[in-house]
């Protein structure tokens, strides 16, 4: 959950709509089939596409790694087959390794897919195998394919929907051939899938949240196929924007995980310490926290209840401007609206409904800004108790449970000549698994290094809030 509102944020509880009457058995209208027929067309529509994605997962904030991957990517675009896009590249803040493109150019690659990339070779081959999903017109394609579905476009964002295996392959062919043609190995693919074979192997018996950026199945056999084929294209080496060393030398600081800044889940509690609140989803629920909002999920998936930030408005006016923005483009009809005291303080309350949905929103105060807590429910699902008894969970953040909060973040250290990496992980208290950090360097576990060697270690420190003034309060 943001610090900040994003533009269009407003419309989330369309999605949530989505799903809930999907669950119920009511489809919400679908959206009209976008006009992909020309570049021009697919430009506008990867632009708006792009600002959404932006806006839904989070962009790492690095100008510095940000211009290395652009660079990497205007390399292997001027080898780009077909019309001449005015590429564009963003590092996704995903923790899991992954990589997607837009209509008309927009290449977004996840945090996660740096983290366990270890040369630039790899990361230009990911970079090559998006540039050719937008070159074949892949994605344009598959985003006239989905817009018919509702509940992909709410929830999943259709142009990250899975692309079916002969795209992922043909984007594998043409996507090494660009890194070939630019200078890169076209190795660097087959490592790049073989490492993420390894993570996944690595994380097999644990628990893993499963992302939406998974867009691309198979990862054995494309691995091997990748590997075949680079042995049988010629390549010539050209400089690396840079080298291996300065490449590692970026990602320190990098966040591992989900940073604490978006707000952290522990059973049924939220905590945000930027925002300095913590709240309570019912016991049971499936939480899930994103850039958008934090929500949670009934067991049964017949109920849903999200916040979200409201603006800098008193609870009134905001709650005025949510039913312009939003109910009334949805079609939603308003049953009752009104103030409710919680605490001392006041909160405004919006009830209404829609093709059977149950909604409740609440407006709550907070520390100069409004926050929004929406339900919504099927059928005959209770929804009004279940809003009102999450709404009075919401409280500051003691001191003593800000203590509690830690992240993990990416350090970049220097090995001693003869240790292990089971000896680094030791000496330099690294937080990730001994499996998942051999895999994340591409070394063996109990290889001497050299002295110097640089390798990525994950360092846990508690979590340094930065607070939310009047400046910097959420915005329109």
């Amino acid at each position: 959950m943001r610090r900040r509102l994003a533009p269009g944020l407003a419309l989330a509880a369309l999605g949530c709509l989505a799903l809930v009457a999907a669950s119920c058995g009511k489809r919400p209208s679908p959206k009209p089939r976008p006009d992909l027929d020309t570049p021009y067309q697919e430009e506008k529509v990867g632009a708006e596409a792009s600002k959404e994605a932006e806006a839904q997962l989070g962009v790492v904030e690095s100008p510095e790694l940000e211009a290395y991957v652009a660079a990497i990517g205007r390399r292997l675009a001027r080898h780009a087959p077909g019309y001449r896009y005015e590429y564009q590249f963003r590092i996704a803040n995903q923790a899991e390794p992954n990589a997607f493109a837009l209509p008309g150019g927009f290449v977004f690659l996840s945090r996660g897919s740096l983290l366990l990339s270890n040369s630039e070779d790899e990361v230009a081959n990911v970079l090559g195998h998006e540039i050719a999903h937008v070159a074949s017109r892949h994605s344009a394609a598959q985003q006239q394919v989905m817009a018919g579905n509702p509940i992909v476009q709410a929830m999943q964002m259709p142009y990250l929907s899975a692309y079916n295996r002969d795209l992922e392959r043909s984007a594998d062919r043409v996507g090494q051939g660009l890194a070939a043609l630019a200078g890169y190995d076209p190795i660097g693919l087959q490592q790049f899938l073989s490492s993420l074979d390894a993570l996944e192997r690595s994380r097999r018996g644990a628990s893993r949240r499963a992302s939406f950026l998974d867009t691309h199945p198979g990862t054995q056999q494309r691995s091997a196929e990748a590997g075949q084929r680079a042995s049988s294209i010629a390549w010539r080496e050209e400089p690396p924007i840079a080298d291996p060393d300065a490449y590692l030398r970026m990602l320190e600081g990098l966040a591992v995980g989900e940073p604490a800044s978006e707000g952290i889940v522990r059973g049924s509690r939220f905590l945000h310490p930027d925002l300095g609140f913590t709240i309570l989803f019912p016991d049971g629920w499936e939480i899930q926290n994103t850039p958008a909002a934090v929500g949670a999920m009934s067991p049964e998936r017949q109920t849903l209840i999200m916040l979200e930030h409201g603006g800098p408005f008193e609870p009134e006016e905001a709650a005025q401007k949510w039913i312009e923005e939003v109910m009334e483009e949805s079609g939603l009809s308003i049953s009752g609206r009104g103030p409710v005291r919680m605490r001392g303080r006041v909160a405004h309350r919006v009830t209404g409904s829609a093709a059977g949905l149950r909604l409740d929103a609440w407006f709550l105060p907070f520390r100069g800004q409004t926050f929004r807590l929406l339900g919504i429910a099927a059928g005959v699902q209770k929804i009004a108790s279940l809003v009102e008894s999450t709404a009075r969970t919401l409280r500051p953040m003691t001191p003593e449970l800000l203590a509690t909060v830690t992240e993990q973040r990416v350090h970049i250290a220097e090995a001693e000549g003869g240790e292990t990496l089971i000896e680094l992980s030791r000496r330099t208290g690294n937080a990730w698994p001994l499996q998942v950090l051999a895999v994340l360097n591409g070394l063996p576990l109990d290889a001497p290094l050299r002295s110097g060697r640089l390798v990525k270690v994950a360092l846990e420190r508690p979590y340094q809030p930065r607070p939310v003034t009047p400046a910097s309060s959420p915005e329109r």
